[in-house]
């Protein structure tokens, strides 16, 4: 399957699926309108705050043992919307239009099989969907991290934007790995995985969100070590609580606020601040 092919093919896939999906093509049009403001830290960091109000349920999300057993698994084929339609990739997943979008052409790559969020020797088959994709990038979120269904394997991809390609900065710890090939990528990745796990034995992978990308022809992947899954903000009561629950895109430096008061409210301390709980430094 040639690059363009994918590329044409779910850009054919979102034309259809928005004449026919109500929900998609609404929250579509939404994205047309999104509000965002830019805060910057000289001319080097930039963060993104996106008000995004259909992301309420995902960051929300209870992700509990008892409440991930009690609710059907919305990646699961059989719970799918009857609407939703998808491509097959490598005859194991589905590429899926999300019908709750942060990026343009957002979507949701689920593998077939109900197995838990975790890499695992995926990072090829991430990095094959990174190659077939070169206007997009893909990304993970840890089952600790911002994933929503921690018990459903899946990968997520949008179209490219400056703030999401950025990596390691003042804020927030980033290790970049750049390849010209997958067998390098792939290598150097379980290096850095391996290197997060002696930090975090007791996990059953290291806490991290990962985004990769093609860029000039090399293979680029950037993860972003976590030590904690939500800010203290997140549960807090009243005047003091922001509905912050940083994945993949929020450590890149787009942060999504499901709430126009937390979107107004939040200032360069407060990301200081959740980046310092959130982030894994390196040493």
């Amino acid at each position: 399957m040639q690059k363009m092919n994918l590329q044409k093919e779910i850009k054919e896939l979102f034309s259809t699926q928005r004449e026919e999906w109500k929900l998609l093509d609404d929250n579509c049009k939404q994205m047309s309108n999104i509000v965002e403001r830019s805060i910057n830290w000289g001319s080097d960091v930039e963060v993104i705050l996106q008000y995004n109000p259909s992301r309420l349920i995902s960051a929300s999300a209870k992700i509990d043992k008892k409440s991930i057993e009690e609710r059907k698994c919305f990646l699961c084929a059989e719970n799918r919307p009857d609407v939703q339609k998808g491509i097959s990739f490598l005859d194991k997943y589905m590429i899926l239009c999300n019908p709750f979008p942060i990026l343009q052409n957002h979507l949701t790559i689920p593998l077939h099989t109900h197995v838990p969020q975790l890499i695992g020797k995926k990072i090829v088959d991430m990095l094959s969907l990174t190659e077939l994709l070169p206007d997009y990038i893909v990304f993970y979120n840890g089952p600790k991290c911002g994933a929503s269904a921690p018990d459903h394997f899946h990968f997520q991809a949008g179209l490219k934007s400056k703030v999401l390609l950025s990596n390691e900065n003042s804020l927030r710890s980033c290790l970049r790995i750049e390849c010209e090939t997958k067998v390098e990528a792939e290598e150097q990745f379980y290096d850095v995985f391996n290197y997060l796990k002696t930090h975090q034995p007791e996990e059953d992978e290291p806490m991290m969100n990962i985004i990769s990308f093609m860029e000039n022809g090399m293979y680029v992947i950037h993860v972003f070590p976590r030590k904690l899954h939500r800010p203290w903000q997140y549960s807090a009561q009243g005047k003091d609580q922001l509905l912050v629950s940083p994945g993949a895109l929020d450590m890149a430096g787009m942060f999504i606020t499901p709430r126009k008061e937390d979107f107004d409210r939040i200032e360069r301390e407060d990301i200081e601040d959740i980046y310092t709980q959130v982030s894994m430094a390196i040493i």
